[in-house]
């Protein structure tokens, strides 16, 4: 399944409801109109899981909102939450850090 795919189907997992998930789809859509504003469906995705399983339209508006600023952010946050928070991990613990959180987002992702 692609990437696009992959949005889609958590946006009716997450969202159930047809008037919830138009309105989540419009926000998550403000993302990407500039030109600065990159990997748009990878950042809609993790804005999607920083929001959690039964977000609120508003947690939507604030990592939108963080990701038009430096959607670097919301890629950390939402991909590699263990390692943005101990970048100076090395050796085993470095490794350990990256397959959780690659374990973590790939359960996210396929559920």
């Amino acid at each position: 399944m692609d990437i696009e795919a992959k949005l889609e189907s958590k946006l009716k997992k997450i969202f159930p409801v047809t008037e919830d998930r138009v309105e989540a789809i419009a926000l998550l859509a403000s993302y990407g109109q500039e030109s600065y504003e990159q990997e748009q469906t990878r950042v809609r995705l993790a804005i999607l899981k920083l929001a959690g399983t039964n977000p609120k339209i508003a947690e939507l508006e604030n990592y939108t909102s963080a990701a038009k600023s430096d959607y670097r952010d919301v890629l950390s946050w939402a991909e590699y939450p263990r390692q943005s928070k101990n970048w100076s991990a090395k050796g085993a613990e470095k490794q350990q850090l990256i397959e959780a959180d690659l374990n973590e987002y790939q359960t996210w992702l396929n559920t």
